[in-house]
This record gives structure tokens, sequence and C-alpha cells, in this order.
């Protein structure tokens, strides 16, 4: 069974900003952020991850923020 270790507390993720290279902050799953109740309805499956497009490897998205230039990008989790 396939699970994402960020989003289940296993693992932190420690980012850095593309735009400025200073430390960004987990925001949680990138399909939470698609209505204003998405975070508490249930998960649906395909959501929850996506193979990359180089390989057939299954990641979990998140969206990540930067507070030190307000930059917003999607980091993708692989999944253990």
């Amino acid at each position: 069974m396939l699970l994402c270790a960020v989003c289940n507390g296993i693992r932190m993720l420690d980012l850095v900003c593309p735009a400025c290279s200073y430390a960004a902050e987990d925001y949680g799953r990138a399909s939470d952020w698609n209505g204003p109740y998405a975070p508490y309805e249930p998960i649906e499956f395909e959501d929850m991850f996506a193979a990359t497009q180089l390989e057939d490897v299954p990641v979990c998205r998140h969206s990540a923020y930067c507070s030190h230039c307000s930059h917003t990008f999607v980091v993708e989790v692989v999944m253990e």
C-alpha cells in the first residue's frame, strides 16, 4: 500500500524557494486548495497521487509558500 509520508506525519519537508532560495513552508496537499470545503471532503484516490511524466512513480503533490517573496509552488513527494 502506498502512502505519502508527509501527509501522514512520518516525514517533514525541508523546502527551498526556487525564486529566492529562502526557506518555504509546506501548505498541505495541492488538491485541498480546489474548493471551499476541499480539506473536509473524502480524498479521491485519483486526486491523492498522480504519476510523474518521466516515470510511473506515484507522487503526492503538495503546495508550498515562501513568506519572503510570496512565491507559491508545487512539490511532488514520492509515495512510499
